[in-house]
């Protein structure tokens, strides 16, 4: 057995940034920012038609909601918590969060609390439309209290 050997790495991104010419970081970065602005708004009508769509699934679920439903709300959650955090709507992204936990515990529990998702839908449609800081942090402590609880609510 020889010793250790060595072996070069050339990182292509590195060599890249450091060819002259480029775009400086913060022109980079305004334009992005730009660039989200032009999507926010289509992405906004995105959570919207999410939250219908997670209200018709809660309907369906019932108040026994078999696993797929439950697997449904789950990634439709994850879904606005994607979207929320690009967008700087980080009460909307706990609470999503919040959603998340509570349905992967009831999954785990072979357990289900229709009115506590239903819960949760309502606080999303309050946190897309309100602005002040001390309500939307009271609604997500809310939520997380709801979510704390979750082995004491199942039906």
């Amino acid at each position: 057995m020889g010793g250790v050997t060595f072996i070069p790495w050339d990182n292509q991104l590195a060599a890249m940034v450091r060819e002259p010419g480029g775009v400086r970081i913060g022109d980079a970065l305004t334009q992005a920012k730009k660039n989200l602005d032009v999507l926010k708004a289509s992405c906004l009508v995105g959570i919207d038609s999410n939250l219908q769509e997670l209200e018709g699934l809660c309907a369906e679920g019932g108040r026994q909601a078999p696993d797929e439903i439950k697997l449904k709300i789950y990634h439709l959650s994850n879904d606005i918590l994607a979207v929320a955090g690009t967008f700087d709507l980080a009460e909307l992204g706990r609470a999503a969060f919040c959603l998340c936990e509570m349905v992967d515990r009831f999954r785990q529990l072979k357990q289900w609390n229709q009115a506590a998702v239903q819960v949760h839908l309502s606080a999303f449609k309050l946190l897309r439309h309100e602005t002040d800081p001390a309500t939307q942090a009271s609604v997500v402590e809310g939520l997380r209290k709801l979510v704390d609880s979750t082995a004491t609510i199942g039906e």
